[in-house]
């Protein structure tokens, strides 16, 4: 069971960077070419490729060589359906019901922990 620990921790730690989760959303459903990807993400090609190798090596995205041009594309429909949920509006309405219960609670002031110490 450890071992599944940290194999996953390793997989999350992938997506612990924007630029990351950037390319993974690039990608759903497509295959691109690194310039493509570094185009989509607003990044260098040197930092996509970065990126892209780390990703690789995790076994969330695959390449094939087409001439001088590499094309990546998500390693497998378990991973691509994991890219679909971290889609930004999946996140929406749980982002906006948690904004709404912080600000309808009684959270602790200043004061309040000045008085408890």
């Amino acid at each position: 069971m450890d071992f599944q620990a940290d194999e996953l921790a390793e997989i999350f730690s992938i997506f612990s960077n924007a630029k990351r989760i950037q390319i993974f959303w690039s990608l759903d459903g497509t295959e691109k070419s690194v310039n493509e990807i570094a185009q989509a993400i607003n990044s260098s090609m040197q930092n996509t490729s970065q990126h892209l190798r780390l990703m690789k090596a995790q076994n969330i995205v695959e390449s094939r060589r087409n001439g001088q041009s590499i094309y990546y594309r998500i390693a497998d429909s378990d991973i691509a359906v994991f890219c679909r949920f971290l889609q930004p509006q999946t996140f929406k309405g749980y982002l906006e019901a948690t904004a709404s219960k912080v600000e309808s609670e009684d959270l602790p002031t200043h004061e309040d922990q000045r008085t408890l110490a």
